[in-house]
């Protein structure tokens, strides 16, 4: 009876020693040591097995008397233990006290790009890293931000994996669900999120946020301060629609006097608004007030004239000369009529009167 209870209690004994080592070796929350990591590795009154080496590719190390250690997926207690095993088991050193420092992080690292405060690759100093625990080593996310989208792109099980998520959902869902584990090699990406960018001649260029269900070309102009001194009646908004790229050029002109208030776009998330500048002519010799002019619709050279203040004293209609460009890059030289349309980067020269 009692070498059935001896054995019963080596029995479990054993037991709890082999579940002890396998914790040591897939303990959740610890670091698992990868290609690139650097080492200081020490045995306890053994100077002379002191080393300091960086993680192969195929996750290896060269020790001194034992040779090469696979060390890559393991903790570093783990591979604390497993240097020592080998140590006592060759006979070298009797009670081995193994100790590893990673000076440096290489082998499991994660990249955040986008719109982060500080953007660069991070180490996944435990296992059990979480997104929201990135996108703080990152700085946080920027205002720009707001309401956006963090791609996370990377493998698992040896395929190829891409998932979005909703910074707001990732902050506020009690589950955890989308607060997802990350690997090695995982790339996050922080997109904006309902904004549209406004860019060209506009009074504050920038990206705005689509505060409405539904917002339209007007309202986000008034958000970035209106059209400055220059801009064209002219808008391209640009973005996607059902998947598809989409692109429309818009009179603004038309909206606002109220003639086609269907051009008015309704604007989606991640559209970009450029407003062009206003096409020009140019007016010199004797002209009042000579220089460059914004060409209004459907200008004249009369019109154009007037712009000007008309001719000097000493310059005349009847003695005009039109420099304009041709397709091929060159230009050509006209004697226009008072009623012909003006076209952008046309040069009106006004001579001087002889009679």
């Amino acid at each position: 009876m009692i070498k059935k209870i001896f054995a019963l209690i080596t029995t479990l004994a054993m037991l709890s020693f082999a579940t002890a080592s396998l914790a040591a070796e897939k303990a959740p929350g610890e670091y698992q040591l990868g290609p690139g990591d650097a080492l200081r590795i020490t045995v306890f009154q053994n100077p002379d097995l002191t080393l300091e080496t960086r993680v192969a590719e195929d996750g290896t190390i060269s020790f001194p008397l034992i040779g090469t250690v696979k060390v890559g997926g393991l903790s570093p207690a783990a591979a604390e233990k497993l240097i020592a095993d080998k140590l006592k088991n060759g006979k070298f050193v009797k009670q081995p006290q193994v100790n590893i420092a990673l000076t440096e992080v290489r082998g499991s690292q994660v990249a955040v790009l986008g719109l982060v405060n500080k953007p660069g690759r991070f180490p996944l100093e435990v296992s059990s890293t979480r997104l929201s625990d990135m996108l703080a080593l990152a700085g946080g996310v920027v205002p720009e931000a707001g309401g956006g989208t963090a791609v996370l792109t990377g493998s698992r099980d040896g395929k190829q994996i891409r998932q979005e998520v909703d910074i707001a959902t990732l902050f506020s869902d009690e589950s955890g669900k989308q607060n997802l584990t990350l690997k090695n090699g995982d790339v996050i990406y922080v997109t904006p999120g309902n904004q549209v960018s406004v860019l060209g001649l506009v009074n504050k260029p920038g990206r705005f946020p689509i505060e409405n269900s539904k917002m339209y070309l007007t309202d986000v102009l008034t958000l970035a301060g209106g059209l400055s001194s220059g801009a064209s009646d002219i808008a391209i908004v640009s973005g996607t629609r059902d998947g598809q790229p989409f692109r429309k050029e818009v009179d603004l002109a038309a909206i606002y006097l109220n003639a086609k208030p269907e051009n008015n776009v309704v604007i989606a998330a991640g559209d970009e608004v450029y407003v062009h500048r206003a096409p020009v002519f140019y007016i010199y010799g004797e002209a009042q007030k000579p220089g460059a002019y914004r060409i209004e619709r459907n200008m004249t050279v009369i019109q154009a004239l007037a712009q000007g203040g008309g001719p000097t004293a000493r310059g005349t209609e009847r003695n005009i000369k039109l420099l304009r460009r041709t397709p091929n890059g060159g230009s050509e030289e006209l004697r226009p009529k008072m009623t012909d349309l003006v076209r952008p980067d046309d040069v009106i020269y006004v001579r001087e009167s002889l009679f």
